[in-house]
């Protein structure tokens, strides 16, 4: 129920975009301003809030290495399968931006947490916010250089007058965070009472303008064109069954149980990261197929992500 909740909860907050594109309460121009602010100012303020509340204690040294190292693993996994995706489906230019992000990057805020606590309690939100630690360096690098590739074929964004390389693309807000967010991480630095509310209240905004958002990209496409794109489906069932199945057949294989398992498996199976559509925007990739992904895979782990957590 909870699971079902936070997915209804998502569903809700896109049927609100929706709506208020379709009465004109938000235009196109507000968009590319939401995306901006997004992905400069809200989710940097989640990335270091969520950082710097948490601190390493002996106990949970050993195992907070180890689902570290299993997320890097699993996202190397999932990076590898990502370089297939386009053959396979026989696609190229911006969608193979679009569905190798997809099968990359999971929605491991809004929908990872609450199923965790769910299942494990307090204590698995702890450690899956450890777990997720490797999620904001690949988004902020990987993530970038996916969803740039038309900037970057373009020469417009990352090649000056002289031809040498601009690392505006990599040193991005989201990077910044992270590395300032693990440096308060490691060192069990606080941030001051006011200065961590603020940055907690504007981080809190990312979700539920993130989903707004893709409901009013989504205004923008008739229905009947996103559930005809078949390959779509393709790729959210990758992303919500194959890739989840593969990470709980190795690590059971490996003599891993309980959390060490279960932790991996719940974030990889959630939907398509909201951000993905936000990101795509940002940096001028098909925003609309991106909308479309987020909307399609989380409609679908309504069925998926009871279905996962049945087998831990």
């Amino acid at each position: 129920m909870e699971t079902l909740n936070q997915i209804f909860i998502l569903f809700l907050l896109i049927v609100v975009g929706y709506i208020s594109k379709k009465l004109r309460v938000i235009s196109n121009d507000m968009n590319r301003d939401v995306s901006s602010f997004v992905t400069s100012v809200a989710l940097p303020a989640l990335i270091i809030s969520s950082l710097s509340s948490y601190s390493f204690t002996t106990e949970a040294l050993v195992k907070s290495g180890a689902l570290v190292l299993i997320s890097c693993a699993v996202y190397a996994l999932s990076i590898c399968i990502a370089a297939f995706v386009p053959s396979v489906l026989k696609i190229e230019g911006s969608a193979r931006d679009i569905f190798q992000f997809i099968t990359v990057f999971s929605n491991v805020g809004f929908m990872g947490y609450p199923v965790v606590n769910a299942i494990y309690g307090e204590q698995g939100v702890f450690y899956a916010a450890l777990y997720n630690l490797p999620f904001n360096a690949v988004l902020w690098t990987y993530g970038v250089m996916v969803l740039s590739r038309p900037l970057m074929e373009k020469k417009a964004a990352v090649l000056d007058s002289r031809g040498s390389i601009d690392l505006k693309l990599l040193i991005n807000p989201g990077l910044i965070s992270v590395l300032t967010g693990f440096c308060l991480f490691v060192t069990s630095t606080r941030l001051p009472g006011p200065v961590f509310s603020a940055f907690q209240m504007i981080g809190s905004t990312s979700t539920p303008l993130s989903m707004v958002f893709i409901g009013s990209i989504l205004a923008d496409t008739r229905i009947q064109e996103i559930f005809a794109n078949g390959k779509i489906f393709i790729a959210s069932s990758l992303r919500l069954l194959v890739i989840p199945l593969i990470v709980m057949g190795v690590l059971r294989a490996l003599g891993f149980q309980g959390m060490m398992v279960g932790i991996p498996v719940l974030i990889t199976a959630m939907p398509v990261a909201a951000n993905c559509a936000i990101m795509s925007t940002r940096y001028g990739n098909d925003y609309h197929l991106a909308s479309q992904s987020v909307f399609v895979s989380t409609i679908l782990s309504m069925a998926t992500i009871p279905a996962i957590a049945m087998l831990l």
